[in-house]
C-alpha cells in the first residue's frame, strides 16, 4: 500500500522486494505467442487498450485472452457492451465446433461458416457434436463471465457493475469503449475521456487489470500507412495516455505476399505502441488469424516498418531479440 505524501526514497523501498513478488504472483497470459513473448504477462493495475478498424479482429483477440485465462483457473468478466445477446457464446461454441470437425476430419467440414450454422444450415456436418461443445465450455471456461448491457448503460453503471463483481473476478474485458454511454451535455471528445478515467481508476483501486478495446478512426482515402499509430485512436487522446499497454491489429494482406499461405490464415500485423514498463519494441510481428477458430496462430514473423510506416520487412533471423521464442522465419514477398 503506498504511503500518502512525501517519503524517503529508501523508506519506501525497504518492502519492495516483497510487494513485486506478490504481484508477479497474480500475473496473467495474453495467451498469444507475441504478446506474451513482447509484454511477458498482464499484471494487476494494468490498463491495456486493444486498438483496430472496425470489422479487424478486436473482439476475437479480447476472447481469446479471456479464454485462455479462464481456461487456466482464472475469472474474467467480459462487458459485452456491442454484441447482441448470447452472442460470445455463439462464437465461441462455433469455433470450438469448427476446430472439432476439422480435427476430425470430418465431411463437409470446409463449407463449416458462422452465419450458415447460426441459421440452422449446418445441422448434417456438426449437429451431433452440439452437446459436446456445450460440455467443453462447461468443463473450461465457468471462470469466463459475460454481461451484456441494457438500454442504457453509463460510466456510473460501469463502475457499479465492476465493484460488485470484483470479489469474483481476476481481470475484466471491456469491448468496447464506445459503448459506453455518454452525459447528454458532454461531446464526444469529453465522453470518452471521463469514461476512460473511470477506468483506470478502478483499475488501479481495485488492484484489478482492465483490457479495453476501442476504435480507431477510418482511414482516410490519401493514408497509406499499414500499421495504425497512436493518433489514429478514435475520439480523445486520453485513452491511450494513461493506458499501460496498447496493442493494434491491422490486415497485412496486399502488404505482403507468402507463397505457403492456406485459404483459411488471414495476415495480421500485431503492434506494440506502447509499453510502460519495458517501452513500446521497434518491431512488428507479422502472425496469421485462423478464420476457422478464430484464433491467431502461435507462431509469428518479426519485422520492421520504414520511415513512412508503409512498408514492412521481416528482420533477419541473426536479429532476432532473446526474448522472440515464436518468432519463425517465412519464405515472404514484398506485394508489388
Amino acid at each position: 500500500m503506498i504511503e500518502p505524501g512525501f517519503l524517503p526514497m529508501p523508506v519506501r523501498i525497504g518492502d519492495e522486494r516483497r510487494e513485486r513478488l506478490a504481484l508477479a504472483a497474480k500475473a496473467m497470459q495474453y495467451y498469444n505467442a507475441f504478446l506474451d513473448d513482447v509484454l511477458r504477462a498482464i499484471l494487476p493495475h494494468d490498463l491495456i487498450v486493444i486498438g483496430a478498424e472496425t470489422g479487424l479482429g478486436k473482439t476475437d483477440l479480447a476472447l481469446s485472452i479471456a479464454m485462455g485465462n479462464a481456461m487456466h483457473e482464472r475469472r474474467v468478466g467480459y462487458f459485452a457492451l456491442e454484441a447482441e445477446p448470447l452472442e460470445l457464446e455463439r462464437r465461441t461454441k462455433f469455433a470450438w465446433l469448427s476446430a472439432e470437425a476439422w480435427r476430425r476430419g470430418l465431411p463437409l467440414r470446409g463449407d463449416l461458416n458462422y452465419t450458415d450454422w447460426y441459421l440452422g444450415r449446418c445441422e448434417d456436418i456438426v449437429g451431433d457434436l452440439d452437446q459436446a461443445a456445450n460440455q467443453w465450455m462447461l468443463s473450461n471456461l465457468c471462470g469466463l463471465r459475460t454481461f451484456y448491457r441494457g438500454h442504457r448503460f453509463d460510466r456510473g453503471d460501469l463502475r457499479k457493475a465492476i465493484e460488485a463483481a470484483t470479489r469474483d473476478v481476476d481481470a475484466f474485458v471491456i469491448d468496447h469503449l464506445h459503448y459506453v454511454d455518454s452525459d447528454e451535455d458532454d461531446n464526444e471528445s469529453k465522453g470518452l475521456g471521463d469514461t476512460t478515467k473511470v477506468i483506470r481508476d478502478v483499475a488501479l483501486q481495485l488492484g484489478k487489470p482492465v483490457i479495453l478495446v476501442a476504435h480507431l478512426r477510418k482511414k482516410d482515402a490519401r493514408a497509406k500507412t499499414i500499421v495504425p499509430t497512436i493518433d489514429d485512436f478514435h475520439g480523445s487522446s486520453n485513452v491511450v495516455k494513461i493506458a499501460t499497454q496498447v496493442i493494434t491489429i491491422a490486415p497485412a494482406t496486399g502488404v505482403v505476399e507468402d507463397p505457403n499461405l492456406k485459404w483459411w490464415q488471414a495476415p495480421t500485423f500485431v503492434a506494440v505502441l506502447k509499453d510502460r514498463r519495458a517501452g513500446a519494441p521497434p518491431f512488428v510481428a507479422l502472425t496469421h488469424f485462423d478464420k476457422r477458430t478464430r484464433r491467431y496462430e502461435d507462431r509469428y514473423t518479426l519485422g520492421r516498418l520504414n520511415r513512412s510506416r508503409t512498408e514492412w520487412e521481416q528482420i533477419d533471423i541473426n536479429d532476432r531479440p532473446g526474448w522472440a521464442s515464436g518468432h519463425k522465419q517465412l519464405v515472404l514477398e514484398v506485394a508489388s
